[in-house]
């Protein structure tokens, strides 16, 4: 007898140990077809197992407990799920996202922290960019830990971003994977993306992926704006602000059918008031007008995804001392600063879909653009011409099933520069044709890898190899650790990236032996932990990454009265820490604290051919960000409130050589924004305030009694020009 209870008790066990789930996935698209999805991924919580569906759509799990949910996922496809609570078959019909190819869903942490992409990436969304003004890109980082914005000088508003420790020519910009703010657009580029367009920023620190090209060095910025399909019938955006500046954005959409689309994008912004809030004589702000049109289509079908358009713009900038008149004044009496631009730029891009085989697809991108440029700095005199052509063909598919994906394709970048500065001309012409490949591993939900290589031709600089690795791991749950390793390089504009120093009297220094090319390495690790308090989301993210360079070009502004150009005749590099932690405490409540800690330094030399090593000069070491954004029931009131602190930074002496002289620093110093919106059916009201406590950098022009003589530098400037600006505006849509 008691033999029998053994024998039914063993058949007991077998039967519990051979539970198994087991089914068929299936593609489905919107007419109802239905076809087997091989190579999709299933994976079961409970007991973290998964498995790869076979070429019949068939998949098959053995399990050990009850119930729990079974994820299922396929590239290309939206992921579902499924309640499981015993041994049976599952049919699974997955629909196609309607989305271009490469595009992925965003998963996002209570910080917009991307935590499904293997780079450590950040996302802005429409709702963060809302939290202030966002009158352009410039203005779009207020809330953002990671990136720095600051005037170049005092005199021309143009505006340059910092990330990881170094200035925007390190990162890549790009408007929809297609290159944008670099070359002569580098000067005023950030001014010229209206905030109202963009629909999503995408931010990720380090190297970025090879197929995206070889320019970046310290991460990326990738903008999404806004679609012709997803947009609203119509949008109007009007702004105006205590210190004179005016700005109107319009935006109009229409689906003429279910596959075509178009949209029609306006921007106008004029600063009318000259500001001398310190009583320099000069401006604190330039006088501008800036129109910007876009006009793009879209069409989409189940095999083809095409879109195309085109944009204009065109500004005027005035600056200087207060009573300059372009048309009047004699430049040689009242300093005066002018600039016009024009810029003309086309894309397209189209992908081929395979319906059936989500996990594969071709995509080209194609751009061009003109841009020309105008300038006069007193009597110094530039014009700047550059026409560029892109183009980037990409294929992707699969090895056996989606745990290994592959991307290769062929780019070509055309730029042809012509520049002339006060007697000399400069021309060029870049032909750089390339070649990538990427690999990627995935375990799911356990570790993604991806190694790729590029290499491209450069006909001036020659042959340039760029390696790049990147690796996610989860390690536990809600544990995300990311690592990144590679290198990038790029060809130096001197002009336009450093068009802000040419306004002081200092004279130009070019070594005779420079050279154009910057080239480094870039390594970085970072880690991401969601979690809870009580019951509310949590997430705290720690980041390092550190810039190396093998060759870099220095403008250095460390002796008095001359701005030298030479290659670096040492070590270069860049380190940055960073800590952020963001906190819901309470229903529609946000939190988020952030400490950032980089040590930037570079091996200078002195005119007598000493090497002293400095660190750079207008980056604070230190930095704190707090924003606070509260929300009322179904968003009918929002406050948001940020204050910032930066620690003290080096300047350069203007006075001798830092060779001979100490280092000098300016103090530290905070900002504090503000801002209050009002929601309505089809509109809404804001009121913000920038620099609510009216901090501004004493005397940022040396000199400015008299400009004509040496001594003069509005290059100095390592804080606010401008005091407080409050600022209203509304918004309408109907959708």
């Amino acid at each position: 007898m008691f033999s029998k209870y053994i024998l039914i008790l063993c058949l007991l066990c077998s039967q519990a140990m051979a539970q198994e789930i087991t089914g068929r996935v299936m593609s489905l698209d919107n007419a109802g077809n239905m076809e087997d999805l091989p190579g999709a991924t299933v994976y079961y919580q409970p007991d973290k197992k998964g498995g790869i569906v076979g070429t019949n759509g068939m998949f098959s799990i053995k399990v050990q407990q009850f119930p729990g949910w079974l994820y299922i996922r396929s590239l290309g496809f939206k992921a579902d799920s499924v309640w499981v609570t015993k041994s049976q078959f599952f049919h699974v019909h997955l629909r196609a996202q309607d989305s271009e190819l490469s595009e992925v869903k965003v998963v996002a942490s209570p910080g917009g922290q991307d935590v499904q992409s293997i780079q450590s990436r950040e996302v802005l969304t429409m709702k963060t960019l809302a939290k202030a003004a966002c009158c352009n890109l410039s203005e779009s980082f207020e809330t953002n830990a990671s990136v720095s914005v600051n005037f170049s000088d005092a005199v021309t508003g143009a505006k340059q971003i910092s990330l990881l420790g170094l200035s925007g020519t390190y990162v890549q910009t790009q408007v929809e994977n297609v290159p944008s703010i670099r070359g002569l657009k580098s000067t005023y580029g950030l001014n010229y993306i209206p905030g109202t367009w963009i629909r999503s920023i995408d931010l990720s620190k380090g190297q970025s992926s090879v197929v995206n090209g070889y320019e970046s060095m310290t991460g990326a910025i990738n903008m999404e704006l806004a679609k012709p399909d997803t947009s609203e019938v119509y949008f109007l955006n009007a702004y105006g602000n205590s210190q004179g500046r005016f700005e109107v954005n319009q935006q109009a959409a229409h689906k003429f059918n279910g596959k075509l689309s178009t949209a029609l994008l306006t921007h106008y912004s004029q600063q009318a008031a000259r500001i001398d809030g310190n009583g320099d004589g000069f401006m604190d702000l330039p006088l501008f007008n800036l129109i910007n049109v876009m006009n793009r289509w879209k069409y989409a079908s189940e095999h083809w995804m095409v879109q195309a358009g085109a944009s204009y713009l065109r500004e005027t900038r005035l600056a200087g001392q207060n009573g300059f008149d372009e048309q009047q004044s004699n430049r040689y009496q009242v300093y005066g600063f002018g600039s016009n631009t024009g810029r003309f730029e086309a894309f397209a891009k189209i992908a081929r879909l395979f319906p059936t085989k989500p996990w594969k697809g071709v995509g080209l991108i194609l751009s061009t653009s003109q841009h020309q440029n105008d300038a006069y700095f007193a009597f110094k005199q530039y014009a700047g011409r550059e026409q560029s052509m892109f183009g980037n063909l990409i294929y992707q598919s699969m090895i056996s099933n989606t745990n290994h994906t592959w991307k290769a394709g062929a780019s070509f970048l055309y730029d042809a520069y012509q520049e002339r500065y006060l007697d000399s001309s400069f021309a060029r012409t870049e032909l750089v044709p390339g070649f990538f490949g990427e690999y990627t591993l995935i375990i799911p939900n356990k570790f993604t890898f991806v190694v790729g290589n590029r290499i491209d031709f450069h006909n001036q600089l020659g042959t340039k190899w760029v390696p790049r690795m990147h690796a996610k791991w989860d390690i536990a749950a809600n544990w995300i650790m990311r690592a990144s390793l590679g290198k990038g390089w790029r060809r130096v504009n001197p002009l336009a990236e450093n068009m802000g120093f040419l306004a002081n009297s200092r004279y130009l220094q070019v070594g005779a032996d420079l050279n154009p090319l910057e080239e480094a390495w870039n390594y970085g690790v970072s880690i991401a932990h969601d979690f809870t308090i009580g019951n509310r989301k949590a997430n705290l993210v720690f980041d390092y990454f550190q810039t190396d360079f093998t060759h870099q070009w220095m403008v250095d502004m460390e002796t008095a009265h001359a701005i030298r150009m030479y290659s670096s005749p040492g070590v270069s590099y860049a380190k940055s820490a960073q800590v952020e932690f963001n906190y819901s405490p309470l229903p529609r409540l946000e939190w988020k604290t952030a400490y950032r800690f980089q040590d930037v330094a570079s091996d200078y030399l002195s005119e007598s051919g000493a090497i002293r090593r400095l660190s750079k000069p207008f980056l604070n070491r230190d930095r704190v960000l707090v924003n606070v954004a509260y929300a009322t029931k179904y968003d009918i009131w929002k406050f948001d409130l940020t204050w910032q602190w930066s620690g003290a930074r080096r300047i350069p002496n203007a006075y001798v050589h830092a060779g001979d002289a100490p280092e000098v620093s300016a103090p530290a110093f905070s900002m504090v924004y503000g801002q209050v919106t009002r929601q309505f059916k089809h509109w809404e009201m804001y009121l913000g305030v920038e620099n609510l406590f009216n901090f501004t950098q004493p005397n940022p022009i040396m000199g400015a009694a008299d400009p004509f003589v040496r001594g003069f530098d509005a290059t100095m400037v390592w804080g606010p020009v401008a005091g407080r600006m409050v600022y209203t505006g509304l918004r309408y849509k109907i959708n």
